[in-house]
């Protein structure tokens, strides 16, 4: 018989299928059923074997399941991925979620799939289409691709087989561009150790990104350490925990994206809540992407799921560091990590900020040292970024002509797709000109 089904375990629970739930089964002779127990096997036979439909992922040898998933999803979005997941972890959901995953599946739910695709598969001599969920389940329910058997036996889609975080209620549809866009473009700023302004860059992106005409929001995903709600001078500012407590606070996120500055969802009050939060930050960040046309997100220092979680889903990552030596190692140890975690960082782009004639530094010795990544150089702005952003004047800096907001609005050009980059681009055209007459100049 034809393989249909992958499933990824461990080479322990594969040879004792009692530690999956699959009591008196010999997965080494299922017709229907391929097993694989390292990564690159599993990416291998996937790609290899055109007639699976389904992939299972429970464990592996040499990799974190979730990213062995998030692998396979990206390889051909249109098979189904399950992942497999016998713990309760709000963060491991909200990771599947971010990989665009068909599902995760605690033990019950998998012992159910595997029985009822054993069944379809001609056990009792008849075969079935995987791909229609109605025969499958047996009961004639419709429902999404991938979800309706489950959903008709168990009363629960996969996607929620684990515990989910409070769930936010009713997030405002924002006015997008265009009907081609649906969602907003995301940009994640992060860096691998600090004191290298990647929160002032954050905080220069929004600007810019609003001023120009854009419906702009932040996230302030500095979980500890946070400070965009000073740096943007936002005075009130409503804080993640406001909004896990009640989803509906996102309503008053509209009202503050007409004003001048960006909507902001701000970093805790507390940094001990930070590990009570941290679980709602993939469903805030998605929320935001519905409501708004650019969402940037400020990331912390300290490197976890969730910071995994956000460059995952982010359309771009600025990797911010400064000009010490010490800055570009810690960006290399937090590279290694992308790669050991499975984050693509092919859509990474290193920015040497604070960077002067003097500096030990050049965007060139970090594409060297890095094997050829996208590398541009943010020329040291002087007091007046600190001071004004510090004193929460930041529409004064975005006016000045200061280089550093000029380099950033170079980079904002580079992050966005065609339509949105024409905005930022009109926008600049703009103030040039209008600052051409204030100055007394003739057309």
């Amino acid at each position: 018989m034809t393989k249909r089904v992958l499933l990824c375990a461990d080479g322990q629970s594969l040879a004792n299928p009692t530690l999956l739930g699959l009591d008196d089964e010999r997965l080494d002779s299922i017709s229907w059923l391929a097993c694989v127990s390292s990564a690159e096997s599993c990416r291998r036979t996937a790609h290899a074997t055109s007639s699976l439909e389904e992939l299972w992922v429970v464990s592996c040898d040499d990799m974190d399941p979730i990213n062995v998933a998030a692998a396979l999803k990206r390889d051909d979005p249109e098979k189904r991925v399950y992942l497999v997941s016998f713990g309760n972890n709000g963060s491991l959901a909200s990771r599947a979620a971010a990989a665009k995953l068909d599902g995760v599946l605690n033990e019950l739910l998998f012992v159910k799939r595997y029985e009822q695709v054993k069944r379809a598969c001609g056990i009792q001599g008849k075969t079935l289409s995987l791909q229609s969920d109605e025969e499958l389940s047996g009961q004639g329910a419709k429902g999404a691709k991938g979800t309706g058997c489950l959903q008709a036996e168990c009363g629960v889609s996969p996607s929620r087989a684990i515990t989910e975080p409070q769930a936010l209620r009713d997030p405002l549809p924002r006015s997008p561009i265009s009907a081609k866009e649906p969602k907003a473009t995301t940009i994640a700023v992060v860096s691998g150790s600090g004191g290298s302004g990647k929160s002032t860059i954050a905080a220069v992106l929004s600007l810019l990104s609003k001023n120009a005409g854009l419906s702009t929001a932040v996230l302030d995903a500095d979980l500890q350490f946070g400070d965009m709600d000073y740096l943007l001078g936002v005075q009130e500012p409503i804080r993640i925990e406001d909004i896990a407590e009640d989803g509906g606070r996102l309503r008053n996120l509209a009202g503050q994206g007409a004003k001048e500055r960006p909507a902001l969802v701000a970093a805790p009050r507390r940094i001990e809540t930070s590990e009570v939060v941290v679980s709602e930050i993939p469903r805030i960040l998605e929320t935001l992407k519905s409501m708004f046309d650019v969402v940037i997100v400020n990331t912390g220092a300290f490197w976890s799921d969730s910071q995994a979680m956000v460059l995952e889903s982010a359309d771009s990552v600025v990797f911010v560091m400064d000009a010490r030596p010490s800055s570009l190692r810690a960006t290399a140890h937090a590279m290694e990590l992308c790669v050991r975690l499975g984050v693509a960082t092919t859509g990474f782009t290193f920015v040497v900020n604070k960077h002067e004639k003097t500096s030990l530094l050049s965007a060139v010795d970090v594409a060297c040292a890095l094997h050829g990544v996208k590398a541009s150089e943010a020329p040291y702005g002087g007091r007046d970024v600190d001071e004004l952003l510090g004193a929460g004047y930041p529409e004064e800096l975005i006016a000045s002509k200061n280089s550093f907001v000029e380099a950033m609005a170079d980079l904002l050009e580079n992050l966005l797709p065609d339509k949105k980059r024409e905005v930022v681009g009109r926008g600049r055209r703009t103030r040039k000109k209008r600052s051409f007459f204030l100055r007394g100049g003739r057309p």
